[in-house]
């Protein structure tokens, strides 16, 4: 029997994540992180992420703003080049009513721009720009620089290849069976297991928390619809534009390829990948061409993938059973990159205060 403080089953962005918050607030905490294939390929695989400081609730705020601090003290300690970079970005913003629900929103002020003379972005007849803050991450370069941090702390075990079948609960806490027969034991356990989490077996064993923070209320998945696109002549300048009416993001990604954001609301989906829809694909072109220009981009693929979201559509940590020490990190609009360093530092605050008796 591997004996652990916490067991996080879930080797993406967001589970090394969460490793590295609970080890950076008590490092003498012995922390095993199990993944059943590699480090990050899941939907941290084929993430491509903008990180921009907006927010629909106070608790979303705070989780930005949590996420903010993570990266300055994560950086701080030993830099990840190319794991975060700064972004010029530009809002596309339709009358003063859109602006001021913007700017609502943001966590970080915008300022009026105009369009880039370099000629990367167009403005749209009947739209205003807003340049505000952004930061493109990197998925794979981030969840590498994770691994090594949490290789060198003596009290982590990164187990690669192995799969959780079981969860039981104990009187010490939970238990875990992965397919390999391993046998693990845990004060506490998170599932960090992103839009499979809604359908995962691993739930079934556990002893529901009461009321709307338990199961009952449940976790969605919701359709994404994630493309990449190159571009040619100043088009191609690192720059991202965004609308949040449209719900249409484009950005700059890791070799040299764009990625390109399409929200769609279609709910309740399995985390699978589908061919694009044509009204889709019709409305990327539409905000492209508007953009960029026509003749300046090419779509060479596209993905459908789901997202997890809490029924508020607010992100947090799930108590599947607290009186186990069960918990599920879910969240929304791409939270898996975007959030998962304010997920992580809530969870882990959550976490340990449970581990202490300060949460029922």
């Amino acid at each position: 029997m591997n004996d652990q403080d916490v067991l996080v089953v879930g080797g993406g962005v967001v589970g090394l994540t969460l490793a590295e918050a609970l080890t950076r607030q008590e490092p003498g905490l012995r922390v095993t992180v199990l993944e059943q294939h590699g480090w990050g390929s899941g939907a941290t695989g084929y993430a491509g992420a903008v990180d921009i400081p907006y927010a629909h609730t106070p608790f979303h705020r705070q989780l930005v703003e949590a996420g903010r601090q993570w990266w300055t003290e994560f950086e701080a300690d030993a830099p990840a080049p190319g794991a975060r970079t700064a972004l010029p970005f530009a809002w596309l913003v339709r009358g003063p009513e859109a602006a001021g629900h913007l700017a609502d929103t943001l966590v970080t002020p915008a300022r009026p721009v105009a369009a880039p003379a370099d000629g990367a972005w167009r403005l749209p007849a009947g739209t205003t720009a807003l340049a505000g803050e952004a930061h493109v991450i990197d998925p794979r370069r981030l969840t590498a620089a994770l691994v090594r941090r949490l290789a060198a702390r003596p009290r982590v075990r990164l187990v690669e290849h192995r799969r959780v079948t079981e969860l039981t609960p104990a009187a010490d806490g939970v238990r875990a069976a992965t397919a390999d027969g391993g046998r693990w034991r845990a004060e506490r356990c998170v599932l960090a297991l992103g839009p499979w989490l809604p359908s995962s077996p691993l739930r079934s064993a556990l002893r529901p928390a009461p009321g709307p923070a338990g199961p009952e209320a449940d976790v969605r998945t919701k359709r994404v619809y994630g493309l990449r696109v190159a571009l040619s002549g100043p088009a191609a300048v690192r720059y991202g534009v965004g609308s949040a009416e449209d719900g249409i993001f484009l950005f700059p990604v890791a070799d040299g390829e764009f990625a390109m954001s399409v929200k769609h609301d279609v709910w309740d989906v399995p985390p699978e990948e589908r061919p694009l829809p044509a009204d889709v694909r019709a409305r990327a072109a539409a905000f492209l061409d508007a953009v960029v220009g026509p003749g300046t981009w090419a779509v060479p693929r596209g993905r459908v993938f789901a997202d997890t979201y809490t029924p508020d559509a607010t992100p947090r940590l799930l108590p599947l059973s607290p009186a186990d020490g069960v918990f599920a990190v879910t969240g929304l609009h791409g939270s898996g990159v975007r959030l998962a360093a304010g997920l992580a530092a809530h969870a882990a605050r959550a976490v340990l205060a449970h581990r202490r008796g300060d949460l029922a």
